[in-house]
């Protein structure tokens, strides 16, 4: 008797690992695709944003270092 309620434990043990694997594998593929997506819009960003433009504060500094 005591050996089938061990084998019953151990069946469910192993179901719950089985679920638990099958929920991580779903988590990782849901990381990995938000860091996709992440990267996608940081290399989007990059591309559009305006090149060669200066701060207004350092272009001011520089003209009124000259002045003095």
């Amino acid at each position: 008797m005591l050996a089938k309620k061990v084998d019953t434990l151990n069946k469910s043990v192993e179901v719950e690992a089985k679920k638990m694997r099958r929920e991580v594998a779903s988590m990782e593929k849901e990381v990995a695709a938000m860091r996709l997506i992440k990267e996608h819009d940081h290399r989007v960003r990059r591309t559009s944003a305006p090149r060669g433009v200066v701060n207004s504060s350092q272009s001011i500094s520089g003209r009124s270092a000259r002045r003095f």
